[in-house]
Formats: structure tokens, sequence, C-alpha cells
């Protein structure tokens, strides 16, 4: 009974609260302190980006595969979407490890990689042995690689991170073979369940393809999942094609894009001076040069005493400021300077009366030789400065200008009958890179000149096994004497600077001496 009076009593009581509150003036409520799930979404801080930068490019887009890259425009892309085993350090110039973690050289020829754990590719797989392989295959009878692959004896898988590599002739410095761009380490996997035009695309770089227009522009997205470097804070990148670099320089200043590739040396200091703009430099790993083709028997190009009374006729210093307003270096040998075997030679010398007499001797007055190259700027400027300093020996030269893709089908093209041309090459990993690749009987760009010459090979197989520097430095060196003063496939005419042009908030571009460009973190601050 006790417990229902109690009962009755705590309703009462209630009662009596409920009344006295309804009673009391409106008030207002107090402020209650909102749900977990109804907090306000902090505002962000820091610097705001903008979402997509348009890089304008002199080069058509003619390629999406890695393996088939020829031309700047193409580098730039690969850079951005595939990833090489190894790279050289900006800094220290050094060999480091990009998709392998470690390497060790048990011998001259045979060394042991091991990949780094859980990089994954574009299509979400994770990279492993298998696809370093099914790469290294595919890439045997492509002319990118092909001098490369030709080096291996035998690749052995060892586990899914771990490989060996056995080589016909020892390499000491065989690390430096795969930072070769076109080695970028393509997706096994995707070439086995895509069109192999898909299949090209899929990387583990940054960025990842999103549309490809060969003519006009190349569009990348950020690639949110990626595992081997940090998101970029700019979700679209876009390479747009304007050939005219006067176009380029006046899209730049119009705002139409964020960054020019390769500017007019004129406008170098239109760039440097701008409070809006900026000039971005390196010193670049591209030797230019005058090439000739010893092929052709039907032409005087094939007499080397035609080639080294060019050689003496032409004027690098003339040659520098018509083609990049001094921004760039004289050079003597085929070696860039900033390599390691780099030998300062004082190579043949600008001499005109010698020129004179050679030619007289020759019977080459009064001669037409021709010519071929690309449309680039600096390559045009070249070949039309060639044209007048021959033109005094009373020596005509026929130039046809052509796009880059062009340019290098014509010189790929077996028993060709071109004479001489105007071209550049990218030494950017060592030595034996520097000389197998165009120069060696087996490299895969040998048409540059088509020497074949089994001497000038053995000495390029004997200096790459040398494990003695000095021994193998002198090898280089004598390399160099010959090549530049005897056989003289090349003009070795200048080292460029590589040059960039962009708004002056535009961040996170790092060029690279041997062109293989980053822009991972590429990004300009809006706010």
């Amino acid at each position: 009974m006790k417990n229902v009076y109690k009962r009755l009593l705590s309703i009462i009581l209630l009662l009596v609260l409920v009344l006295t509150g309804c009673g009391q003036p409106a008030t207002t409520p107090a402020p209650q302190e909102p749900k977990p799930e109804e907090t306000p979404a902090e505002q962000p801080s820091g610097p705001k980006y903008k979402e997509e930068i348009v890089i304008a490019i002199a080069d058509e887009f003619t390629t999406i595969d890695p393996m088939e890259t020829t031309s700047e425009s193409n580098q730039l892309v690969q850079a951005c979407v595939h990833t090489l085993l190894t790279n050289t350090n900006l800094v220290t110039m050094q060999n480091e490890g990009f998709l392998v973690e470690s390497w060790e050289m048990i011998t001259p020829d045979h060394w042991r990689f091991k990949l780094k754990e859980g990089i994954k590719f574009h299509d979400g797989t994770i990279l492993n042995v298998d696809d370093v392989l099914f790469t290294f295959e595919r890439g045997k009878d492509k002319s990118t690689t092909s001098a490369y692959i030709a080096k291996f004896k035998e690749v052995k898988k060892i586990d899914d991170l771990s490989f060996e590599v056995f080589l016909h002739n020892g390499d000491v410095d065989f690390n430096y073979v795969f930072a070769a761009d076109s080695l970028a380490i393509l997706s096994k996997e995707a070439f086995e369940t895509m069109p192999e035009e898909e299949a090209v695309k899929i990387g583990t770089g940054a960025w990842k393809f999103e549309e490809f227009q060969s003519a006009d522009y190349v569009s990348l997205v950020r690639f949110e999942d990626c595992t081997l470097y940090e998101v970029p804070n700019t979700k679209r990148l876009v390479f747009r094609m304007i050939p005219e670099a006067s176009s380029r320089m006046i899209a730049l200043e119009n705002g139409e894009v964020d960054a020019i590739m390769s500017p007019s040396a004129t406008d170098y200091s239109r760039l440097s001076e701008s409070s809006d703009l900026k000039l971005i430099t390196v010193t670049g790993r591209g030797q230019h040069f005058i090439g000739f083709n010893l092929a052709n028997k039907n032409s005087i190009v094939s007499n080397p005493e035609f080639r080294k009374a060019v050689a003496y006729a032409v004027n690098k210093e003339e040659m520098v400021i018509a083609a990049w307003d001094g921004y760039a270096q004289v050079s003597t040998s085929i070696m860039c300077r900033d390599m390691e075997y780099y030998a300062d030679i004082d190579g043949i010398p600008y001499d005109p009366d010698k020129a004179k007499t050679m030619f007289e001797e020759l019977g080459a007055v009064g001669m037409t030789v021709k010519m071929i190259t690309s449309d680039a700027a600096h390559r045009v400027k070249m070949a039309e400065n060639f044209q007048a300093q021959m033109a005094k020996y009373n020596i005509t030269v026929d130039v046809e200008f052509v796009q880059q893709a062009a340019l290098i089908e014509r010189l790929q093209t077996p028993n060709n009958s071109e004479e001489m041309f105007v071209l550049s090459w990218t030494p950017g990993k060592n030595a034996d890179y520097m000389f197998r690749n165009p120069i060696h009987s087996k490299g895969g760009r040998s048409f540059y000149s088509n020497i074949n010459d089994p001497e000038i090979d053995a000495l390029i197989d004997a200096a790459a096994s040398e494990i003695d520097r000095e021994k193998r430095a002198k090898m280089y060196e004598d390399l160099q004497i010959i090549l530049t003063t005897e056989v003289i496939n090349w003009i070795p005419v200048a080292q460029a600077t590589l040059t960039m042009g962009a708004h002056k908030d535009v961040e996170g571009i790092l060029l690279h001496p041997a062109l293989v460009h980053q822009f991972r973190t590429i990004e300009r601050i809006i706010e």
C-alpha cells in the first residue's frame, strides 16, 4: 500500500512542476550543443590550388607507348605517367632507385635487383617481377630499347620482388641502364586484359591518362591511389600543342596556358624581367650536333676528309648565338661536360683557311649537299646558320624541315639516302649509354650516323666491362678523340640550357638535364 501512495505522490509532484512551468513568461530557449553529426565542417585553411594546369609544348604527340618515344613532347608525358626502375638524382647526378629499392653488382656481368614493395599501377594491380620481365621481353624488338635488351644474356626471377640479370659483356655501371626512359615498367596484367593501345597507358606515375589527341593535346588526371609519390594538389595536367614559339609566348602572357616548354631564345629576357612570369632553366645533357650519314657511299659526306673540312668550317660560337642567344656552351666532345668520363679535348677547332684549302683539294667547291632536320626553333636556326656559313665556301646546303616524327622515321629507314642532319642526343644516364645506343652497330639508335665499325664496337664493349676506373676513363677518352677528330660522325656544336616559361606562382616543376622532367608536384596557387 505504501508503494501505491508513493507512486501517486510522484505523479502529483510532476503535474505541479509542469503546470508551474506553463504559467511562466515565454523565454528564449538556451542554445544546445549540436550533436556530433551536426558539427559544421571546418573551412579549409591554407592556399587554394588551381585545379587544372596547362603546359604548351612544341611537338606533336605521336605515341602513348613509352617504347616508341622519340620526341621531347612524348617524353614529357611518359615521365608523368610511367616510372623507371632507376633515375638520375637532379642534385647529385648519381643513379638512385625509383621502382627498385636496392641493387648489387655480384660481378660486372651479374647483377641483383630488389623492387619496392606495394607499388600500385593505375589499373590497381601491384608491381612485381613478372611486370619487369614482361617489359624486357616486349622491348626486344623495339628500336628504343633493343640496345639495352641486347646486353642481357639472361634475366632470372628470384621471387616476386627480386630478380637477377646476367650480361653478355660486363658493365660496372649497369644500374644506369634502367634509367633509360624507354624502359619504363609496364603492367603485364594490363596487356593480358586490355587492348594494347589501352594497356600502354597504364603506369605507376603520379598522373594517369585521361584523353589523348595526338595533334592537339594530352590530358592527365592525378592518380588518387598513387603509392610511389604524394598525390598532387593539382587535379588535371594538360599538355597542349602550340608549334610556334611566338604563339606559345602569347598564350602564356594572355593566361591561356600556365607554362610553356622551349620558349624562343629571344623571349628569355621577356620572361626573366616580367613581374608576372619567370624563366626556369637547367643545364641540359643534350648534345646538339651536325651529323653525317656514313652509309651513303654515293655522297661526298662518306669521305672523312670532307667531314673534317666541314668541322673546320663551322663557327660554333656564332651558331650558339644564332640558335640559343648565348644560352648554351660550345661543345668540343660528343660527351657532355657534367658526365663521368668527359674528356676536355680540343676536337677540331674553327679554322676557315684550313677548311677553304681542304674543300678546294676535294673539289667540293660549288657542290650541293642535302640536310634534314626538324622544325624545332633552335634546329631551324642551327640549319640556317650552317647554310650561311657554308655559303662562304661556295657550298650550297639544301635544308628540308620536317616534323620530329618524320625526321626520326627517315633516319631509321635502312639504307636511307640522307646526307646530313641536325639533331640532338641526350645521354642522361652513363657513358656506356652515351656510346652504345647511337654509335654501337647493335645500338638501338645507330641510325644516327651508321658508323658500323667493329673496332669502335669492341672499344665500347671493353670500356663498359673494365672495373679499373682509370683504365676505363682512358678508353672513353680514346673514344671521344677517335669519334670527334677521325671518324667525325657528328660535329658536336653545343650543350644547351633547357628552359621553360611559367607564371610566377607555378611551382613544383623539376627540369631534368636528360629531359625526364618531373611534374609530379606541379601546382599553381590561386589564393
